[in-house]
């Protein structure tokens, strides 16, 4: 293998020539090479092919929950492996970690909600295009097949597939790819940029407002679902008002609408719940789920349904017709062996609680320290996952110029010193793993600290 290795050049020449890279232009990667290669890690740290460390504050992409160097959840994906990799589900066909992560996840989620049945994925998009499916299935077998389209909101992430793709409503994505006409955008409490330049509590829920404008211009008898995360990730960390998810849930109740709730970064702990529907007592009617699932160890996603939909799929389907839908990889008995292991260490560890108390101290530390700073507007999250939003002194315009986009540098300048953040549109976001403890939250802080001394005069 080395030489071989050597023969075809460094494995950074090798990755230069033949690996893609998501979310990466081609053209500067082939010239510049990989930003790092990562050969190890443990807890919130990862270590590089040069023996460096960094401290990863995006927990991977928001996933790897229990933290890096977990070896029981490798012990459990072998044992599995050993004595069944992967069998199919189709048929009627299943294997013991399918069952037993289904249960569980019925037991975890508030029994109010009844979501009581789930199909496993290999991730968060597919999880989603299951969820599309199924909620205009479950329309279709009650005799109004014409409710197909998809509501979702401005500055939402639901994936990079067609149809979870194009419930995707950050405009990058749709550049060279429109999105497909059947998915329509609506508005969301975006409250620091208010599409109404309204301020809550006085803006009468006009998030909402456009909910039910679109409803009325679409036609409810149009719309198959709604799809919503109940706190945006990738759209920059945003964190509903308190009344918000009351007034939708009722809104799309009124209408028929399924409500599709994204937990697949806000599940598992990242919150300071179990899952983020806790905050604010919502019931969806189905619910997608993913990266905290395993932590990242093995690729699994997740739809679950409630059993009213449950019930109506079941009942009214016609008679003799299977669920015709499936992936070669649903319910994958090695993947769910992962999930396992990883929720025996959120609960053992009580992880999810050490979430909401180190969540709190990084937020409340990140407003003492950098609120007042000339660049930060906004400053925000829930659990361990945060943002500080920037804005030109005085204004809500992006910081930017010659000097460069300021959330990309401050996070290139955080990487130098050894710090994994991530630059989200106008916004500097952390979401590090959740075994995290106080001492590493003061070091991360002092890291963004340094980094914004030292770039923010190149803006101001």
């Amino acid at each position: 293998m080395g030489t071989e290795s050597e023969s075809a050049g460094t494995l950074s020449d090798q990755d230069r020539r033949h690996l893609l890279h998501p979310i990466t232009q081609f053209r500067k990667h082939e010239e510049h090479g990989p930003t790092a290669i990562i050969v190890g890690g443990e807890g919130i740290r990862v270590r590089r092919d040069d023996g460096r460390e960094l401290i990863d504050g995006l927990s991977g992409l928001f996933n790897i929950n229990v933290g890096h160097g977990r070896t029981e959840i490798a012990d459990a994906v072998s044992e599995q492996m050993r004595t069944q990799a992967y069998y199919p589900s189709f048929w009627g066909y299943t294997t013991e970690p399918a069952i037993r992560l289904a249960a569980r996840l019925s037991e975890l989620l508030p029994a109010e909600t009844t979501l009581g049945h789930f199909l496993f994925a290999t991730g968060g998009s597919d999880a989603n295009e299951l969820a599309f499916r199924l909620a205009r299935l479950y329309h279709a077998v009650k005799g109004k097949p014409q409710r197909t389209k998809i509501l979702s909101r401005r500055q939402a992430y639901h994936g990079a597939t067609r149809a979870a793709g194009s419930a995707t409503r950050l405009p990058v994505y749709h550049i060279l790819n429109d999105p497909d006409p059947l998915h329509v955008e609506t508005d969301a409490p975006y409250c620091f940029r208010c599409k109404t330049d309204s301020t809550y509590p006085g803006c009468g829920m006009s998030c909402v407002r456009d909910v039910e404008a679109t409803i009325a211009r679409e036609g409810a008898d149009t719309i198959a679902a709604m799809i919503v995360e109940p706190v945006k990730g990738t759209g920059g960390v945003i964190v509903p008002p308190d009344e918000y998810f009351g007034q939708l849930q009722a809104l799309c109740k009124q209408h028929d609408i399924l409500l599709i709730l994204d937990e697949v970064i806000t599940g598992f702990g990242r919150t300071g719940k179990w899952f983020g529907l806790e905050h604010w007592d919502v019931r969806p009617d189905i619910i997608t789920l993913a990266k905290g699932i395993t932590s990242g160890y093995l690729p699994l996603g997740g739809v679950g349904i409630n059993d009213a939909v449950y019930a109506t799929l079941r009942d009214e389907s016609p008679a003799g017709l299977p669920f015709m839908s499936g992936l070669t990889y649903n319910n994958h008995p090695s993947s769910c062996a992962a999930a396992l292991a990883n929720l025996d260490i959120l609960e053992r560890e009580q992880l999810v609680d050490n979430s909401a108390e180190q969540g709190s101290y990084l937020l409340s530390q990140l407003r003492a320290r950098f609120a007042d700073h000339p660049l930060i507007a906004d400053v925000r999250g829930l659990g361990l996952l945060v943002a500080m939003e920037s804005a030109a002194p005085g204004t809500k315009d992006p910081v930017g110029g010659k000097a460069g986009y300021f959330p990309t540098v401050l996070a290139k300048a955080c990487l130098e010193r050894g710090l994994i953040a991530r630059a989200l549109w106008e916004s500097f976001a952390l979401a590090p793993p959740l075994c995290i403890n106080r001492a590493e939250v003061d070091t991360i802080l002092d890291i963004v600290g340094d980094a914004l001394d030292e770039v923010t005069p190149r803006f101001v």
